[in-house]
């Protein structure tokens, strides 16, 4: 009697299915049904025949090159923004001054006195340039899809390397990771749009607002899973990401609220400059590179993630794409044979 699918002490072990037949010993064996393509399946699961792939194209790829494209229009941006903005004196804040947004033009006066040690805040700058602000869309706009991925992607890893170990409010947690991505990209996107001298100022703090408070959770909620099971990286890569995470989170979360609360007051009134108070300009500059850092850590995590598109025979397929051999009740209605695996084997 042989057993041609088994696993040492997996939960299929004692569930492969066995031929008293001498001859079939070393044959090719196809499930009769739905439960012995299973067994068989998970006999031949741990080879994954990465090496006669049609396609082995690694997630960090483009990862990487929307990350560069990002980066780029967001650097591109501030430089442009320094370029051609604007200082104004303190008779035109109180008198008034023209501003040219693009094509637009608008009038500006200001009684709030100009900051002494003021330094350029990033956020005016793209609201007050109008290249810089086209930048800064592209900058927030086109990773979002890559981003959310990538979310789902650790969301999914995670669960797989530590499904044992996942309680119920590990899997919460793990599943609310690119449900708060995509809301804070939504909402960066959004604010990078609307503007407040040009379109409605109120729906941009209402933006800003709810990306605070999504980015926030969404930083404490990803470090927190991931730090759970941090004692079992296997990796220093891993370790660099989880310490990445850890630094940048308590940053942001300790600045951003003092942050956003002294920027929602200061856009109530005209931006007429770009500067702010130096402590507050510092503020956001730190907040900047932390959110950058903590986000650049998943190419960390998701390095070894790839698309793999098999052959037929490969993937276990038995026979060649005809609707005949699938059939109900046909031949191949059940065809994940791994054939490939077990002529191997079986040095057929």
């Amino acid at each position: 009697m042989a057993v041609v699918a088994s696993t040492s002490d997996d939960f299929y072990a004692n569930y492969a299915f066995e031929t008293s037949d001498p001859k079939n010993e070393n044959s090719i064996r196809v499930p009769r049904n739905t439960t012995e393509n299973r067994r068989l399946k998970y006999g031949h699961t741990e080879d994954d025949n990465s090496d006669i792939a049609y396609l082995n194209f690694p997630v960090i790829v483009p990862s990487l090159i929307f990350t560069v494209i990002s980066m780029g229009c967001f650097i591109g941006g501030i430089i442009t923004s320094l370029t051609t903005d604007y200082i104004p004196d303190e008779r035109e804040l109180i008198r008034g001054y023209v501003i040219e947004y693009g094509s637009s033009r608008f009038r500006c006066n200001s009684t709030i006195p100009f900051p002494v040690d003021g330094l350029p805040s990033i956020l005016n700058l793209f609201e007050l340039n109008v290249i810089g602000n086209v930048l800064f869309r592209y900058a927030v706009c086109i990773p979002v899809v890559i981003r959310v991925f990538n979310a789902l992607t650790v969301r999914n890893l995670l669960r797989h390397e530590y499904s044992t170990k996942f309680s119920s409010l590990h899997k919460v947690m793990a599943d609310s990771m690119p449900i708060f991505t995509f809301v804070e990209a939504l909402m960066m996107s959004l604010f990078s749009i609307v503007t407040v001298h040009e379109d409605f100022p109120e729906a941009n703090r209402f933006f800003k607002i709810v990306f605070a408070m999504s980015s926030v959770v969404n930083m404490l909620t990803t470090t927190t899973v991931m730090f759970a099971f941090s004692s079992n990286a296997e990796s220093k890569w891993d370790t660099i990401s989880m310490i990445m995470k850890l630094i940048s989170v308590v940053i942001y979360v300790y600045f951003m609220p003092q942050y956003i609360q002294y920027h929602q007051s200061s856009i109530t009134f005209p931006i007429c400059h770009s500067y702010m108070p130096q402590l507050f300009a510092l503020m956001e500059y730190v907040i900047i590179a932390a959110y950058a850092a903590f986000h650049l850590s998943f190419l960390i995590d998701i390095r070894n993630i790839s698309f793999i598109c098999f052959p037929r025979s490969a993937s276990g397929e038995c026979e060649p794409v005809d609707p005949t051999n699938f059939k109900k009740g046909a031949k191949y209605e059940h065809c994940r044979a791994f054939e490939y695996n077990q002529r191997r084997i079986m040095s057929l």
